[in-house]
């Protein structure tokens, strides 16, 4: 239905979906303070809207990894003490319009976020 937010019922096997999820993990990643990539730990609700394109509505939780924003971001593990994993949860809205190439972050919540240790 146009307009209307449904489920992903499989958000781990919805391309659009996963593409979104990535695309706002990097754009948060981009905009925090802390040298440590945040990685997804847990998809808490998958939403999809069509609008002129999709409106990708999703809530995670995330957490710090071993990884450095400015070194290699592959085969980064999230910390298995949970002082150093600092987990938080966001919800993020994502706009994708595939045909134009384009997506968008269009808005960001994040609620317990902490700084990152000195």
């Amino acid at each position: 239905m146009a307009g209307g937010i449904n489920e992903i019922e499989d958000a781990n096997n919805d391309e659009g979906f996963q593409r979104a999820l990535q695309f706002a993990v990097i754009q948060h990643n981009n905009g925090t303070n802390d040298t440590a990539i945040r990685q997804v730990i847990e998809v808490v609700s998958a939403k999809s809207q069509v609008v002129a394109g999709t409106n990708y509505i999703m809530t995670v939780i995330l957490a710090r990894t071993s990884c450095e924003k400015e070194g290699q971001a592959e085969n980064c593990t999230i910390h298995k003490e949970p002082g150093h994993a600092q987990p938080y949860q966001c919800t993020f809205t994502v706009w994708s319009r595939p045909w134009l190439n384009k997506i968008q972050l269009t808005k960001e919540e994040c609620l317990n976020a902490q700084p990152a240790p000195e």
